[in-house]
């Protein structure tokens, strides 16, 4: 089956698919499942029926269409084990990610799946994933609804190209302050939702925590994306979210954490020197140093900042500051 226009096609071998598993679809239940006009739903009727002739029958005891001497023979997608698998799981962990306005639309496309594949691929657990895969993931930072909202109206201002007026709360100063952005990119990175968007009062693109926004208002002017901002380059300096000035890093580990560290890509410019006992030294050029202090500290005394001395004071002042909490006299060389 071939049609000039993908879009209808996708359709029209859907409500087949649905006929097929004995759901009986009308004219009203298609135009319901697709929010198209009732002279659309019929023209896709009409397609069908161009395609089997008499097979295309309405059961009037039933309320829908059926085929009467069973439909043509469908194709089916042909699935290995492993391509299977790699959908379930991300219909697994598509559902750890709600809150969005996407979450309908993710549910949808699920139960299309399950409509589309043939019967040797059974993806039933699509609605009801089997206990023995899960995923942890940090919870949704901030208010649910408030963020939620946030979200459909920073993409609302992202779809139309409109400006819009936000009251923001800055951590580091630890205070709130209007600022008009231009919203370019939705991100989601460790349980929050940031927005990366160009700033009117820094004149730079910045990033925004949705969960620090305490309104959104639109203003009617509109903006143009550069074309040449690129996520990938705003990014791709950072450790993970904070960005800054790259900078070389380089952290030497112990044994222990060096059985961790090695084999993992933690940042695209990263090199590994393997040392003797086991150890390693990690070496990076990365922006926003405050991330990787953190990251350091994670490891305890497994883990040494070599480079720059920036953040080999920072993890010590840290250190120094922890070890006060515990009452253990030490010294910051």
């Amino acid at each position: 089956m071939e049609f000039p226009d993908r879009h209808v096609g996708v359709r029209i071998f859907e409500i087949m698919c649905l006929i097929k598993d004995g759901r009986y679809p009308s004219v009203k239940t298609i135009v319901e499942r697709f929010e198209c006009s009732r002279r659309t739903a019929e023209r896709y009727i009409e397609k069908i029926r161009d395609l089997v002739a008499e097979d295309l029958i309405y059961d009037r005891q039933r309320g829908g269409y059926c085929f009467a001497r069973g439909g043509p023979k469908l194709p089916a997608f042909r699935l290995t084990e492993g391509e299977a698998a790699a959908i379930f799981l991300a219909a697994r962990l598509l559902e750890q990610c709600r809150g969005t306005p996407y979450e309908g639309a993710v549910g949808r496309a699920l139960a299309k799946l399950r409509h589309l594949f043939p019967e040797e691929v059974t993806l039933n657990d699509l609605a009801e994933p089997a206990g023995w895969v899960s995923f942890r993931m940090e919870p949704l930072r901030g208010e649910e609804r408030q963020v939620l909202e946030a979200f459909i109206r920073l993409n609302q201002a992202r779809e139309n190209r409109e400006t819009v007026r936000i009251s923001y709360y800055t951590a580091t100063r630890g205070e709130w302050s209007e600022r008009e952005i231009d919203p370019y990119h939705l991100h989601f990175h460790d349980g929050a939702w940031y927005v990366f968007a160009y700033c009117h009062w820094r004149r730079e693109v910045k990033i925004f925590a949705l969960d620090r926004m305490a309104f959104i208002l639109t203003t009617g002017r509109t903006f143009d994306i550069p074309e040449d901002f690129s996520v990938q380059q705003f990014m791709g300096d950072s450790f993970r979210i904070e960005r800054g000035e790259p900078v070389g890093v380089a952290i030497r580990f112990g044994p222990e954490q060096a059985r961790y560290v090695r084999g993992r890509q933690w940042h695209p410019s990263q090199s590994m020197q393997e040392l003797g006992g086991g150890g390693l030294i990690l070496r990076m050029c990365v922006g926003g140093l405050g991330e990787v202090k953190r990251w350091v500290l994670s490891f305890g005394a497994g883990a040494e900042v070599l480079e720059p001395e920036e953040l080999r004071a920072a993890v010590a002042r840290e250190a120094q500051a922890l070890a006060g909490v515990y009452g253990v006299v030490t010294s910051v060389p």
